[in-house]
């Protein structure tokens, strides 16, 4: 277990390194969709593997990491799906139209499921502890 804390803490450094170089780039550049949804995705794995190296070794912080992980995956592939398919049905003649699926939506939609399913664990352990301190 030390040594895949080891190995998330090194992933994370280095994650981090690309997240401010990617935001370094839209600042210096400007705005641009696929940049973006790239540098969203590898802050959130930054974040991920930071929390792992930090607190992995805590079983109900473990939990919440498998929880938070399985929302980004669930509402990043519906994402997907749906940013694939629905330039299919929706503009045929558009050749490029699943790439949205696979550079945009997808991402998006995996960083949204991640960060929803953070604050759902937050905001259910913060009423857990309402609920607690109530009754004392």
């Amino acid at each position: 277990m030390n040594a895949m804390r080891i190995v998330a803490g090194i992933a994370a450094a280095l994650l981090t390194a690309l997240t401010l170089s990617m935001i370094g780039n839209l600042l210096l550049f400007g705005f641009e969709p696929i940049g973006a949804a790239f540098g969203s995705c590898a802050a959130v794995f930054a974040a991920l593997c930071w929390w792992f190296a930090l607190r992995g070794h805590i079983v109900e912080s473990r939990e919440r990491m498998r929880f938070t992980v399985l929302c980004g995956i669930v509402l990043g592939g519906v994402s997907f799906i749906l940013g694939f398919i629905g330039p299919i049905i929706l503009a045929p003649d558009a050749n490029q139209g699943p790439l949205l699926g696979i550079f945009v939506t997808g991402p998006a939609g995996f960083v949204l499921g991640v960060v929803l399913g953070w604050i759902y664990l937050c905001l259910r352990r913060r009423r857990r502890g309402r609920t607690a301190n109530d009754g004392a």
